[in-house]
């Protein structure tokens, strides 16, 4: 199976519920996940703050974070590739599949190893999944996925958006095929 790190964040500005904001990454991580498996949101004070993940440390939570005197705080769910499982779901509960995969594929970074999106806020709190075309006012649910390989994300990619045909995938990869 691939490694790959996964990391959603969000940050919560002055304005806004701490318990909102975590729902809305909750629902990203958990939505179609049995309530006795959900991973909850851990909250981290600070918008720019290093946290651990995995034994290492990860820069700038929310790069795209340029109001941080704003935010009194972000919440982050990061682990493996069992975090996009609700995301998984989503895509193909909204019918975005080609639409998450021009989001995703468009976030890749210059290393071919990472890609970054962002998700509506207030859409994830409602458990939809949406694609933002502009910078939101309060933010989004930043999704990061970072695999090993240029490959390695392209197949996670395509396991999350497989090709299709008038939006009917051509094919499904299980996630133990990845």
């Amino acid at each position: 199976m691939i490694n790959a790190d996964v990391t959603f964040s969000a940050p919560v500005y002055m304005t806004e519920d701490l318990e909102k904001v975590k729902a809305a990454v909750s629902n990203m991580v958990n939505h179609g996940r049995p309530k006795t498996e959900e991973i909850l949101p851990e909250t981290i004070s600070g918008a720019n703050t290093k946290h651990e993940k995995n034994q290492t440390e990860c820069d700038n939570i929310n790069p795209f974070i340029s109001d941080a005197e704003n935010i009194k705080q972000t919440v982050v769910a990061a682990g493996n590739l069992d975090l996009l499982s609700g995301i998984h779901y989503l895509i193909r509960k909204e019918e975005i599949i080609d639409t998450a995969n021009t989001a995703l594929m468009q976030g890749i970074d210059e290393t071919g190893c990472r890609t970054f999106v962002s998700l509506n806020k207030q859409a994830a709190l409602m458990k939809h999944l949406s694609f933002p075309a502009d910078i939101e006012p309060l933010g989004s649910v930043y999704l990061e996925i970072e695999a090993e390989t240029p490959d390695d994300l392209l197949r996670i990619i395509d396991w999350l958006t497989p090709p299709t045909k008038e939006g009917i995938p051509i094919y499904e990869l299980k996630m133990n095929e990845l």
